[in-house]
């Protein structure tokens, strides 16, 4: 499960990373807008070194990472983690990453959906989590409108521009996802449903 495979939103495609994809990792890894926004993964490093980590991710059974493109061009990456100790079976989103050049432009929210998808009807997921720094307003507008909501709080978290920002821990269940899009998002026909 390691390397995710092909997830089509309607304006993204959620793809296996290749060699090729590891010099754009590394650089927004670098970015000061990536690393404002929320976590990164891994720090930047040479092109050995990411053709490493990316052979350290395909041997992780329960991690997941796909490169996020649109019309043939990377713009970003998605890592999270599958299953594990949880129970119900979970996904945890560690890293959620759009290039900085291609923010508000839609993007972002067409990969979220088709990936929550992934989780809800493809693996048939009953949660998914993640933890988002509080004042990043476009993952909280993504997160509400997929139909998360906040569960906890980590209080002056994380320290940049001179001052402390909050950590928001957000959750969504399977249900809401079912509510929100069962009828407008479904890859599949549910099982035992009339055809």
């Amino acid at each position: 499960m390691a390397l995710g495979g092909v997830v089509r939103g309607k304006r993204t495609t959620l793809r296996t990373p290749t060699e090729d994809d590891l010099a754009a990792y590394s650089s927004w890894m670098a970015d000061m807008r990536v690393r404002r926004a929320g976590p990164i993964w891994r720090e930047p490093a040479m092109p050995a070194t990411w053709k490493e980590r990316l052979k350290d991710q395909a041997k992780d059974q329960r991690g997941v990472l796909w490169s996020i493109e649109t019309d043939g061009r990377l713009i970003g990456l998605v890592r999270a983690y599958i299953g594990g100790i949880e129970s119900p079976p979970a996904a945890r989103l560690q890293n959620f990453i759009i290039d900085p050049d291609e923010w508000r432009k839609g993007y972002g929210w067409d990969a979220a959906l088709a990936l929550h998808r992934y989780f809800f009807d493809y693996l048939d997921l009953k949660r998914g989590f993640t933890e988002l720094r509080a004042d990043n307003v476009a993952a909280r507008r993504i997160a509400e409108k997929l139909g998360y909501s906040e569960f906890g709080r980590g209080h002056q978290v994380h320290y940049r521009d001179g001052s402390y920002v909050d950590e928001s821990w957000i959750l969504m269940e399977r249900a809401t996802w079912d509510e929100r899009f069962g009828k407008t998002e479904r890859e599949y026909v549910p099982f035992g449903a009339a055809r």
